[in-house]
């Protein structure tokens, strides 16, 4: 919860500056076609608050995803620490599995990799009963348990991009609301430019939603690959490496 929070007031940041640049370019640009740019993106204010709120979800979005993808970096190295022989016909006896357990627990005092607790446990189990399918099926148990949690880790990532292009509609009928209610004065030239600015402010919100909401949407199945990939190379790994070599007399 202390990243999530950490994440939310960097994203908060990133967006209030990143606004305050279209805002002073929207301000003192008088090119029609760059003044608009700037407008679509936030820079005509009270208006641009919709835009703020999306930039906001948006990178707050992308950290949560480069935090997940950060972890799944960490937990790949475990793959190179040599936990597990890989050498061929390379056996482990009841009693290599005791000191493997014994070096996973030492192991974990100082770091912790998903590999280590999956080792650690499936070790307990064999030293329990001798039974191999049932050493599988702790692996198998306990892979499954790890995707759970790293899905349920997802769903404030899930919540942003569904919520990014409900921020953008919102800001559409905001803007259409407000255009209505000038509509009875339209014949007004200065209310019918605050109709035509209402207008654009609510198409722009949805727009700029939709384009983030795209790319957020891009990171997030990338990670949901990554993650997926690596809990499958991990029981694999495992299975071969473990399980495979095991040598009951």
């Amino acid at each position: 919860m202390r990243s999530r929070s950490k994440n939310l007031i960097l994203a908060i940041v990133i967006s209030i500056v990143l606004v305050g640049i279209f805002v002073a370019g929207y301000t003192i640009v008088d090119q029609p076609t760059i003044k608009r740019i700037f407008q679509i993106f936030g820079g005509h204010m009270p208006q641009g608050i919709i835009q703020l709120l999306t930039f906001i979800f948006f990178f707050w979005g992308l950290l949560e995803i480069n935090e997940r993808n950060s972890r799944v970096k960490y937990e790949k190295q475990s793959f190179g620490m040599g936990f597990l022989p890989e050498k061929e016909h390379w056996v482990l006896s009841p009693e290599d599995i005791n000191e493997l357990k014994i070096k996973m627990i030492n192991y974990e005092k100082d770091h912790k990799f998903l590999m280590t607790d999956v080792i650690r446990k499936a070790s307990t189990k064999f030293r329990a009963n001798n039974s191999i399918s049932d050493v599988i099926e702790v692996v198998s148990n306990q892979i499954r348990i790890n995707q759970n949690k790293a899905e349920g880790q997802q769903s404030i990532v899930r919540y942003l991009a569904w919520a990014l292009p409900s921020i953008g509609f919102i800001g559409t009928i905001m803007g259409i609301a407000q255009a209505l209610g000038l509509a009875d004065r339209a014949s007004d030239p200065e209310v019918l430019g605050q109709i035509t600015a209402n207008m654009y402010v609510a198409f722009d919100t949805t727009l700029v939603a939709l384009i983030l909401s795209i790319f957020l949407m891009w990171f997030f199945y990338n990670l949901q690959e990554n993650e997926e990939q690596l809990h499958t190379d991990m029981e694999e790994y495992i299975l071969e490496n473990f399980v495979n070599r095991i040598h009951v007399e």
